[in-house]
């Protein structure tokens, strides 16, 4: 029996590249590239890397490896050369990855063929396609598709569509269905499920990359433009890559497990935490967190800092939120170094009376890296700037995502995972947490940095779904409180 050398172990760890979990792509890929920059293991690793490259048969698949050697030091990447004489599928993106990654110049071209030309006028998209365009990617690319449609005249979605039809067949890709034989069969049939990444979602993904390759070489579309949009396919950005799992923070305390009692008196159990949190050496100002799994499988409970009004009240349809901070990063993917500059009147929300504003928002970069989705799905909260009276940048270190100001570190971002599994019911998430803690004389300060006329408060909810039978089906109960600061 022949002996599993570590090179045979390395061809498994590429394998996880194609694995239908984006976690396990994206853990995968960290580890691949541990690999690359050790010493020990470079050489191997970069044979194991190139061969996996030369097989790729998609665009996507290409690029996903073009995006993990982008994230790796430069004295650990193969030479340009190796790399793009391995890329059997060239694309406006594998050329802004390659320049990217090996400078300006380093693009390989070949994209200008590469699309099936212009759909036939007496084409009509498959049924396939119309009722799984939105399933296997995001449907925000459809609907990009769309507007881009509305504003040139020019018929992008069927271009994806004809290109999409042609890839099939050329790879004879197989019409897969949901994969059901990922989930427990009772859950699935409550709504349980998870974003699994089967075949089909690198031939639409590939589709939509040829569709723009036309796009530019036949309708003129400038290329730059093309690339902008096509970099929403990449599957990591620097930073968000670089974030590790962390142990669940003590800092929860037993507040999970009061928060979840039937009954429990919210406004008790956060005053209590609130006090305590007050002590801590990185006192959290926001976090969300899944409730132990022997409490509940599905359900979750949120924390959050807020300035709130004099007038303020909740409202009845849902409490105080923390928006999305969009960071774009087209240029850099990356957030390393990404300048907060978020003003506070496009963070203020209207309750039932008064408004409301956080004191973190939800970390969103553009393009975001499709392997970490579960955490933005979560909400990668951060604090806001507005809460500082300096400009702040962003920057991952040790593994957690920091927010720095002048030369201190104000505010960490961690995220951890809490029995995970890929599976989350409609409405929630998977079993993953995050938690925004901040410098304790930031943590002081922020009475000081409401707006006038307006207070610190701190809100708590709680989701929770149950049912009665194993196969019934799921109902959520909400449960949600506030309190001000200065009353605890």
């Amino acid at each position: 029996m022949a002996s599993v050398t570590a090179r045979h172990t390395m061809a498994i760890l590429m394998q996880r590249l194609k694995w239908p979990v984006p976690m396990v792509r994206w853990r995968a890929a960290r580890e691949i590239r541990g690999l690359l920059q050790s010493d020990k293991t470079r050489v191997d690793m970069t044979a194991e890397l190139l061969d996996f490259l030369e097989f790729c048969t998609t665009e996507s698949e290409v690029c996903s490896v073009l995006c993990l050697l982008f994230l790796t030091e430069s004295k650990a990447r193969p030479s340009r050369h190796d790399v793009a004489a391995r890329i059997k599928c060239p694309s406006i993106l594998a050329d802004v990855l390659l320049e990217k990654t090996f400078g300006f110049g380093a693009a390989l071209g070949g994209w200008e063929v590469a699309h099936s030309g212009e759909a036939p006028i007496f084409f009509r998209p498959d049924e396939y396609f119309l009722n799984h365009k939105g399933a296997h990617i995001p449907p925000t690319f459809y609907n990009e598709l769309r507007k881009i449609e509305r504003s040139t005249g020019l018929p992008f979605r069927q271009q994806w569509a004809w290109e999409w039809h042609n890839l099939r067949e050329k790879l004879g890709a197989s019409l897969t269905s949901y994969a059901h034989y990922f989930d427990e069969y009772g859950d699935t049939r409550s709504g349980v499920k998870g974003q699994y990444l089967q075949r089909q979602t690198e031939v639409f993904r590939s589709a939509h990359i040829r569709a723009f390759a036309f796009a530019v070489s036949e309708w003129g579309m400038p290329l730059k433009l093309a690339g902008n949009y096509l970099v929403e396919h990449i599957p990591a950005i620097g930073g968000i890559f670089d974030l590790d799992l962390s142990p669940k923070p003590e800092s929860l305390g037993d507040l999970p497990t009061k928060a979840f009692a039937e009954g429990s008196d919210l406004e008790g159990v956060l005053a209590e935490w609130v006090e305590a949190n007050r002590n801590a050496e990185m006192p959290a100002v926001s976090f969300g967190s899944p409730f132990p799994l022997d409490l509940a499988r599905y359900g979750d409970l949120r924390v959050g800092a807020y300035f709130v009004s004099s007038d303020f009240e909740m409202r009845n349809d849902h409490g105080p939120f923390e928006p999305m901070d969009f960071t774009l990063a087209t240029e850099s993917l990356s957030i390393e170094g990404a300048i907060r500059d978020v003003d506070i009147k496009h963070m203020k929300r209207d309750g039932k009376a008064g408004w409301c504003a956080p004191v973190c928002t939800s970390l969103f970069p553009i393009p975001y890296g499709f392997w970490s989705s579960d955490y933005f799905a979560l909400g990668l909260r951060f604090l806001a700037p507005y809460c500082l009276p300096k400009e702040s940048a962003t920057r991952v270190r040790a593994g957690a995502l920091e927010l720095v100001s002048g030369e201190a570190v104000v505010s960490r971002t961690r995220i951890w995972n809490d029995v995970w599994t890929p599976a989350y019911i409609p409405e929630g998430h998977t079993r993953c947490g995050a938690i925004a803690e901040i410098e304790k004389g930031v943590f002081e300060a922020l009475p000081t940095r409401a707006p006038k006329g307006s207070k610190l408060a701190w809100y708590i909810e709680t989701s929770i779904w149950t049912r009665e039978t194993d196969y019934g089906d799921y109902a959520m109960k909400k449960r949600r409180a506030l309190i001000l600061d200065d009353a605890v």
